[in-house]
C-alpha cells in the first residue's frame, strides 16, 4: 500500500520545499525544458532586447530561463526561495560553463549590489504570497531593483483565463506517476484552491494551498500602485491580444525615466 503523505499549506505555503521536491519532476519535465529556447527567444523579441542588459531572473526555479539567457551572452541572476532548485540550477550552470549567479533568498527581501535593466517573473509565480499587500511589496521591490526606464515582465495565469478555463478536477499520468487536480474558486474569486495528489507505487502525496489571481485590470492596477508607468497587457509572449483567446496574462510595466 502507498504511504500517504497529505498536508493542507496555508500562510507561506511557497516557503514548504517538501511541496517543490515533490512536484518538481512534474513542472519541470523535459517538455518544459524543450520550450524554453523558444520562450526566451519570444522575451527577447518582445523586449528588443539588446544582448547587453542585466537581468534578473525572480522566482527563477531551477534556472530554466536563466541558464538559457546565460547561453545567449547576458547577465543573469536567478533568486529564488527553495534551496533545492537553486543546487540544481547553479549544477546544471556549472555543467556547461555558465557564468549565472544564483540567489537563495525571499525575492521580497532582495537587495542586489546594483541594478537591472530587465525582471522577468514568468511560469506563473506571482500570487503566491499571502495577501495582495504582501504582493504590492513584492512589485515595490522589484521597481526598486530596475534601472529608470527598466521593465518588469510578468507572465501569469490571469482571472479570466482561469474562468474562461475552469474545471473542478483533472487526472493524468507521466513518467509513471498519476495526478489527480482538484479546483475550488474561493473569497468571491479571489483564490484559487488547489489540491494536488501524486500517486506512485510507493507513494501518496495530497497538498491543498491557495494562490490569488488578478484579472488584467486587477494587476494593472496594482502595478500603477507599485510606481510603474506605460503598463501594457498581452494574451502570450507573442504579443497577442489579451482577448477570448489568451493563453496567459503577461504584464509589461516599466519604471519612469
Amino acid at each position: 500500500m502507498a504511504e500517504l503523505e497529505r498536508k493542507t499549506l496555508l500562510h507561506d505555503w511557497y516557503k514548504n520545499s517538501r511541496f517543490w521536491q515533490v512536484f518538481a519532476p512534474l513542472m519541470f519535465g523535459p517538455e518544459r525544458w524543450e520550450q524554453t529556447p523558444s520562450e526566451v527567444t519570444a522575451i527577447i523579441d518582445l523586449l528588443e532586447l539588446k544582448g547587453t542588459e542585466r537581468i534578473l531572473d525572480a522566482c527563477c526555479g531551477v534556472g530554466r530561463h536563466s541558464l538559457e539567457f546565460a547561453r545567449r551572452g547576458f547577465s543573469v541572476t536567478g533568486v529564488d526561495l527553495t534551496e533545492d532548485f537553486i543546487r540544481a540550477a547553479e549544477e546544471s550552470a556549472t555543467a556547461e560553463g555558465l557564468s549565472v549567479t544564483f540567489v537563495v533568498e525571499d525575492i521580497r527581501e532582495y537587495y542586489p549590489l546594483h541594478s537591472y535593466e530587465v525582471i522577468l517573473n514568468l511560469y506563473t509565480s506571482f500570487g503566491y504570497f499571502e495577501s495582495e499587500e504582501e504582493d504590492l511589496r513584492f512589485l515595490k521591490r522589484m521597481k526598486d531593483c530596475l534601472t529608470p526606464g527598466g521593465v518588469l515582465l510578468i507572465e501569469t495565469k490571469g482571472k479570466e483565463i482561469t474562468a474562461r478555463d475552469f474545471k473542478e478536477s483533472e487526472w493524468y499520468e507521466e513518467a509513471g506517476m498519476y495526478v489527480l487536480a482538484h479546483y475550488e474558486i474561493e473569497e468571491d474569486w479571489t483564490l484559487l484552491k488547489n489540491r494536488w495528489i501524486l500517486i506512485t507505487e510507493d507513494s501518496r502525496c495530497d497538498y491543498t494551498f491557495s494562490q490569488r489571481l488578478y484579472s488584467a485590470r486587477e494587476g494593472k492596477r496594482l502595478l500603477e500602485e507599485a510606481g510603474f508607468t506605460e503598463v501594457s497587457i498581452f494574451g502570450n509572449l507573442q504579443k497577442a491580444p489579451y482577448d477570448a483567446k489568451a493563453e496567459t496574462l503577461v504584464f509589461l510595466a516599466r519604471t519612469p525615466h
